[in-house]
């Protein structure tokens, strides 16, 4: 997950020599500070001007995400310098750091007395060459997250064939960095460890009735059982951040122990740390897999029905890719709203707190091709804003609250209720919200209660009169749930506590092997999907435990890429 504590950079990523002449502002000389809002607090940088030109752009505060804000950390100062342009486009996935970093520049020029016109250039995006010949590979993998890195693991591991992923990103992870970084794990040697197992028979039913007797792809599930420790033990081997002192219950119902991933000592998802992933990033880079970065999959080639490769655009062109066989891990759409209001309508007010790559391009892809869609509801918890979503200093206190009320002020059940279920219950609420209320029993909180006030987030109050009319609470019914709740003594603070997506359910059929199928359950030929962009067929209505969206996600990549060496040899 990721670090939610600020970044200073050793290095300061100075970058110098950089050409370029201002003008009207060959006078300026010295180094300014600029500040500007980044996704949770101001990205400070120092701009470093001689003679009007900008020689160095510094960015020294920054506590946005790790390795997606790196992206534009490392890309926009250098392009800013280099070009003397501080209207530079933005980095793929990183856009509001990318648009921060700029305003800050701006700010600090500002401060220097600049006119900012001639450092007002306009987009460097080039015209994209059109790359007359196509490149051949034996498997063309689309998406660069877990699902698809792990079935690049899983060819790289037991087959020879020429493997390429393509992450139209500029990192890769995928949601695996913005989740919980928990993954179960049956019929393994950890299980014998912390003593707790599920048979594949207890496995199916627990995942059938916590999907309310929606009609599930068993035989998937049970493959997926099956490829569980294999994968689980190499990536333990390959330093998977877990031990067997680190687990729990994946969820009251079941027997699945969840691997938590910790990060300094304490557990990642509570911090937004993505250890998890990156230990299965090195694995990757371990084996050699090649992957393209700043790749987008623009359309699938076909042939009298069959997949025969895909069509892309990177940063500086556009090209063919030859492919005997696609695998598509281009995980979920909680950030498009068209196909939120299309396949999931009533969640269209929850708000999306999942990587920036979740726009539903395999659904766009297939759109074509005559896919089934399977499953219903969306995936999601409680949390507060598009910025600090659940976890951090200031999301993570969701959890910690003393009651959660809703507008008529009563206590709706969300703290007693599986958190994945916490989605549908605050949609259900007028509004679609709660107020988390806290008092003096959480002064151990106190610290970053008033961060979340700093930051917007929270409300402090004398009274708990005061707390309910700021809310528009129905204060006689909130003074009886308070004193039912014990809320007694000041300062007492609100949180407004949001339904937050953090993954799509609904997704395109599938057989056991991940082969996809189309309307008459046929295997489209050569096509293969993982990962978040099937989830509905092995689950539905709600995210069914802790663990199964990384677990899924990793098991499905290798079903598919074992699939797809037994069709090659």
């Amino acid at each position: 997950m990721k670090k939610i504590v600020t970044v200073f950079f050793a290095a300061f990523l100075v970058f110098s020599g950089c050409a370029g002449k201002s003008g009207v502002n060959k006078k300026l000389n010295g180094t300014f500070r600029g500040s500007a809002q980044g996704m949770r607090a101001p990205i400070v940088v120092d701009v470093t001007l001689e003679k009007g030109e900008i020689k160095a752009v510094t960015v020294v505060q920054n506590e946005d995400s790790p390795v997606i804000s790196d992206a534009a950390v490392n890309s926009i100062p250098q392009r800013i310098c280099a070009q003397q342009n501080i209207e530079v486009d933005t980095v793929s996935g990183a856009t509001i750091t990318s648009f921060a970093i700029k305003a800050a520049v701006a700010n600090a020029l500002t401060e220097a007395g600049a006119v900012l016109d001639p450092y007002k250039k306009g987009s460097d995006a080039v015209k994209k060459e059109e790359k007359k010949t196509a490149e051949d590979f034996d498997v063309v993998i689309v998406g660069g997250g877990l699902a698809g890195v792990s079935a690049a693991i899983e060819f790289a591991r037991n087959s020879n064939l020429s493997v390429v992923v393509l992450e139209k990103e500029a990192y890769t992870g995928g949601s695996a960095r913005v989740c919980g970084g928990g993954m179960w794990v049956v019929n393994s040697e950890m299980n014998k460890k912390v003593k707790l197992d599920s048979t594949k028979e207890e496995l199916i039913a627990f995942y059938e009735k916590r999907s309310k007797g929606a009609p599930l792809n068993k035989k998937l599930i049970a493959n997926i059982y099956d490829k569980s420790a294999y994968i689980f033990d190499y990536f333990l081997k390959g330093g998977l951040p877990v031990s067997e002192e680190r687990w729990y219950l994946a969820h009251p119902d079941s027997k699945l122990p969840v691997l938590e991933s910790r990060y300094e000592g304490r557990y990642a998802w509570k911090l937004g740390e993505s250890q998890m992933f990156d230990a299965v990033g090195k694995i990757a880079e371990g084996l050699g897999v090649k992957i393209r970065l700043n790749s987008k999959v623009t359309e699938l080639v076909t042939e009298n029905g069959a997949v025969t490769g895909v069509k892309v655009e990177d940063e500086t062109s556009k090209y063919t890719l030859n492919a005997k066989k696609v695998i598509l891990a281009t995980g979920g759409f909680s950030r498009n709203p068209e196909l939120v209001k299309k396949y999931a309508p009533d969640y269209t007010k929850a708000i999306p707190f999942t990587c920036a790559g979740s726009t539903g391009d395999g659904f766009m892809l297939t759109e074509n091709l005559g896919v089934q869609i399977v499953g219903n509801g969306m995936m999601g918890i409680r949390g507060t804003t598009a910025s600090y979503g659940y976890y951090g200093r200031i999301g993570n206190l969701v959890f910690s609250a003393k009651a959660v009320v809703n507008k008529e002020g009563k206590d709706f059940g969300l703290k007693k209720a599986f958190y994945a279920d916490g989605l549908k219950l605050i949609l259900d609420q007028t509004d679609s919200m709660g107020i988390s209320i806290y008092d003096e029993t959480n002064a151990k909180l106190a610290d970053r209660l008033e961060e979340a006030v700093a930051a917007g987030v929270a409300k402090k109050f004398d009274t708990l009169e005061a707390l309910a009319s700021s809310y528009g609470i129905d204060e006689a019914e909130f003074k009886r749930t308070a004193e039912a709740n014990d809320i007694k003594n000041g300062p007492f603070y609100g949180i407004v506590t949001n339904p937050v997506l953090i993954g799509s359910i609904p997704g395109i059929k599938v057989d056991e092997n991940c082969r996809v199928l189309d309307v008459q359950n046929q295997a489209i030929k050569n096509l293969f999907a993982c990962g978040e962009l099937i989830f509905g067929n092995v689950f539905s209505g709600a995210y069914v435990s802790s663990g199964s969206g990384v677990g899924i996600s990793a098991y499905t990549g290798a079903i598919a890429a074992d699939a797809v060496i037994d069709e090659l040899k």
